[in-house]
């Protein structure tokens, strides 16, 4: 039997490559009225590179269990961190060619951190508050949009799009060296011969063979499909229809990220409070209907106080239901295959992400305002609530 570890170190460690790998992965939304403005493209076209990360990713989370298991949590952490560091610095060149590149080397990164977080997290004492303490770890995804939007558009204004990819690079790679004190004594439960390439498609079909995680996950489309469309276009849909400049559109973004991490805290502390994460993802759901439709209301000579409230209270909902969502496949997922059954509902995750951005840019080509799109979010929501519902006929609560 392996040792427990130390709670508090594993929380920092989890968020900390959450944060980081996710600032990582939205640095090109951050700057991209910028970036396109240079390259000479429709800044809509992030939702591609968006697309193409967790297109990757998608790919990358059928192994990421057993590769956890395989390499041992720490160091599948630290692979995490130094592809997405890579991906970014392959953007930064500005070439087209090295752009696409860099977003599948993010994406192959990416893919791996949730996986190894709930190996980590399983081996601490997270049976009491469980929904909160994997709320918390996922906090690290809005703090990482923190980070992107309070400093990559100043670094940008000041000395350029790339050199602000160059400095975010660098940041993620320090969080990597540092995962390697804890390494040795994390990772003695890693399993060598762990095949990962076995079966690829185990993950899912765990997911598939259990109602319970196959609408679960299902939901998790939806919800990460409007998440996603969120933090991708919000920038540049203030700047282009709103008329807001770069930088107050920047601190717009850090305060919706800011948001979604105050908001993953109470959705995980009201999961435990009801003892129903479904219920929690159902009531989240819900109020991001209404939030996605305020947002589409958002237009010139709306006061900065009013988009930051709006936008604030579309993230704290639509950025906060990830934590309890994970902490639901953890519970319910078979014993001995926490990591995998992750790894399997991640899949569904990120082919919302892969969907919902590219559909959203596809739609503004065809003709499709920001605004509207936003409006489209609305209905994308309900359709998330739907899935949790059905979910919960199946045994009542989820716990």
């Amino acid at each position: 039997m392996t040792p427990p570890l130390p709670i508090g170190q594993v929380l920092a460690a989890t968020m900390a490559t959450q944060a980081l790998t996710t600032f990582g992965m939205l640095a090109m939304a951050a700057v991209a009225p910028r970036a396109a403005e240079d390259l000479g493209v429709s800044p809509a076209l992030v939702g591609y590179q968006v697309s193409a990360v967790y297109g990757t990713a998608m790919v990358s989370a059928l192994i990421s269990g057993a590769f956890a298991r395989r390499t041992g949590a720490t160091l599948a952490s630290q692979w995490a961190l130094c592809l997405v560091a890579a991906g970014t610095l392959l953007t930064a060149l500005g070439q087209p060619l090295a752009i696409a590149l860099g977003a599948l080397v993010i994406g192959g990164g990416y893919g791996l951190t949730n996986a190894a977080a709930s190996q980590l997290l399983s081996r601490a004492p997270t049976a009491r508050n469980m929904n909160f303490l994997f709320s918390l770890k996922q906090s690290g995804v809005p703090l990482g949009g923190v980070l992107a939007g309070a400093l990559l558009p100043p670094l940008t204004v000041a000395f350029g799009w790339r050199a602000a990819l160059a400095v975010c690079a660098l940041l993620i790679l320090g969080v990597g060296l540092l995962l390697e004190l804890r390494r040795r004594s994390w990772d003695c439960d890693r399993d060598p011969s762990a095949r990962v390439l076995a079966a690829p498609f185990a993950s899912v079909a765990i997911v598939w063979r259990h109602a319970i995680l196959r609408w679960i996950s299902i939901s998790s489309f939806a919800y990460s499909a409007v998440q996603l469309c969120l933090t991708g276009f919000l920038v540049t849909y203030l700047v282009v229809d709103a008329r807001v400049d770069l930088l107050a559109a920047g601190t717009v973004l850090s305060l919706t990220h800011a948001a979604g991490a105050i908001g993953r805290l109470f959705w995980g502390w009201l999961a435990d409070r009801l003892r129903s994460g479904s219920a929690a993802l159902a009531i989240n759901g819900a109020l991001s209907i209404a939030g996605a439709f305020a947002a589409s209301a958002i237009e010139v000579g709306w006061s900065f106080s009013a988009i930051a409230l709006t936008c604030v209270f579309l993230g704290f909902c639509a950025m906060g239901w990830n934590g309890v969502f994970v902490a639901v496949i953890a519970r319910q997922a078979p014993a001995g295959h926490i990591g995998i059954a992750t790894g399997g509902s991640l899949v569904v995750t990120y082919a919302g992400i892969l969907f919902g951005p590219a559909a959203f840019a596809a739609a503004h080509a065809a003709g499709m305002s920001y605004g509207s799109g936003f409006a489209v979010l609305g209905v994308v929501s309900a359709v998330g609530v739907a899935g949790v519902l059905r979910a919960r006929r199946y045994i009542g609560k989820v716990s």
